[in-house]
């Protein structure tokens, strides 16, 4: 069996100083490279992912180039992985709008593409808790994760040498490494259940990082292919992720030299030997390997561990609050949280509420398009001393413009129907626990549940079971009891030994 590799191109036209008037040149130059290069290999799978304002975008200037990308995934080649719409940082959007983004771009690739992917990919990487659920809502089966970020959360001794302990950082390329044993299963192994029936596979800066030296001739090809083979390890029964990174490079010079070099004469420059590159990449691959679809790497045997990881995370060993850090964030984040708050009050209870929700959907749905495509995170990069865009600035600004109308619309039209009645908070008497912050979507039924709980999962679950400890119901005491010794019973397994509370000891050997 040959070692299976993963290519991803990430495309994205929202993209930090990518100009209208350079859209079709970069199209052509970069995706139908990509599309005409790999045609040329027809046993090579690959993965194109793309967001809705992007396939929206190729619809309008190059529908001819489109047709391509419908005939490589109709040729079961190319498997076509989502994006949230405008390329949102969704760490640094609530829940909700991070699924309605996801939401819109579903049905840009229905009416472009005829069908909802289940593969996707998630920006920058960037996580909270509630990421997986959006994904997941959206019709996500699986996700994009990253290697660092998982192990930075959940292996003290690789911490302690990768963590980056500084949140103003924004790139930790130049940090210490961590000297990783390249058989590490979480680099070739997919994750099972991030919220349930939603599984991930990890990309990583070890490997994804000299795709873009490559294209832009800074690293051999030889070198490339050097580093796939030390990363691969010896599992051929996993994959590796060896292409992470944004589709742009290959055939443009992208964003590059901005965001190294201040030069903003050289962004999305042309490359137009991207083609050979490419099909020489292809070719070495070849000799060593096999290119698969995300989701049959998705679908391999799983790591046994549940993936965690901190809220806040970001690829590139940094933090998703660089992203929201800038002064285009601070200035444009807390008009948009007022707007959704205004909303939220006055306008939701009614306009999504059951009795007028098909009524005022062509509005709302306005609403909710205009204010995620506020969010999109290139009008907001790159940080200082770099100067963002003013095209993107301005896109962003249009975008809360249309938000701002689109919500007085709205309001208006409701202004006559009163807000409904707010039902006061009553705690179900059916449920088994008083703990009533949602936490997890996942079963606590048993103590084979707790195996596959991520650590903050974990941590909830002893609330949620000491608060059954507390009711004073005898029924109730004794299961809470006996699941918090299990709880702990995990906490020791994954290696956190401690001190457990009173409640979750195991009761003293009666004498014989």
């Amino acid at each position: 069996m040959q070692m299976q590799y993963v290519a991803i191109f990430h495309a994205n036209l929202n993209y930090a100083f990518l100009t209208p008037d350079k859209y079709e040149r970069t199209i052509r130059a970069s995706y139908e490279v990509i599309f005409d290069t790999f045609k040329k290999h027809p046993t090579q799978r690959y993965v194109f992912e793309a967001s809705g304002y992007t396939i929206d975008t190729m619809a309008r200037l190059t529908p001819d180039v489109l047709q391509k990308l419908r005939d490589a995934i109709a040729a079961g080649q190319c498997e076509f992985m989502g994006a949230p719409y405008a390329h949102p940082v969704m760490a640094n959007v609530p829940e909700e709008d991070a699924y309605w983004s996801c939401e819109f771009s579903q049905r840009c690739y229905e009416k472009h593409l005829g069908f909802r992917p289940e593969s996707w990919w998630n920006p920058e990487c960037t996580w909270k808790q509630y990421v997986p659920r959006a994904f997941a809502k959206a019709g996500a089966k699986y996700l994009t994760l990253d290697f660092e970020s998982y192990m930075n959360s959940s292996d003290k001794e690789y911490a302690w040498v990768e963590r980056n302990r500084t949140r103003d950082m924004y790139w930790g390329g130049h940090l210490p490494w961590y000297p990783l044993d390249p058989e590490c299963k979480s680099l070739h192994r997919p994750f099972r259940d991030l919220v349930p029936g939603l599984h991930g596979f990890c990309r990583s800066d070890r490997l994804v990082g000299k795709y873009v030296g490559y294209f832009l001739g800074k690293v051999s090809l030889a070198d490339f292919v050097d580093n796939v083979k030390k990363w691969s390890g010896t599992d051929r029964k996993g994959a590796t992720v060896i292409i992470a990174d944004d589709a742009e490079y290959c055939g443009t010079t992208g964003y590059y030299y901005v965001k190294y070099f201040r030069d903003y004469d050289k962004c999305f420059m042309v490359d137009p030997d991207a083609g050979k590159k490419l099909d020489k990449l292809i070719r070495e691959i070849k000799k060593i390997g096999q290119m698969v679809t995300f989701k049959e790497a998705c679908e391999l045997e799983a790591v046994p561990e549940p993936y965690y990881v901190e809220d806040g995370y970001a690829w590139h060993r940094t933090y998703s609050e660089v992203w929201g850090s800038t002064p285009e964030a601070q200035t444009w984040d807390p008009i948009l949280a007022a707007m959704r708050r205004d909303y939220k009050a006055a306008v939701q209870p009614i306009a999504e509420g059951r009795k007028y929700a098909k009524k005022f959907k062509t509005l709302v749905e306005d609403f909710w398009f205009h204010l995620t495509c506020a969010a999109n995170s290139d009008g907001r990069w790159p940080a200082p001393p770099a100067k963002t865009c003013p095209f993107n600035r301005e896109w962003v600004l249009h975008e809360m413009d249309l938000a701002k109308k689109a919500l007085a619309k709205l309001k208006k039209a409701v202004a006559d129907i009163p807000l409904p009645k707010e039902k006061p908070f009553r705690e179900d008497p059916n449920a088994e626990s008083g703990y009533t912050l949602h936490f997890t979507d996942k079963p606590l039924q048993t103590a084979a549940d707790m195996r596959k709980l991520n650590i903050y999962e974990l941590s909830h679950a002893i609330y949620y079971f000491h608060s059954m400890v507390d009711s004073g119901v005898e029924a109730k005491v004794t299961r809470g009891k006996s699941m918090l010794r299990a709880i702990f019973d995990e906490f020791d397994r994954r290696g956190m030994k401690g001190i457990r509370p009173a409640a979750a000891q195991p009761p003293p050997r009666r004498p014989r």
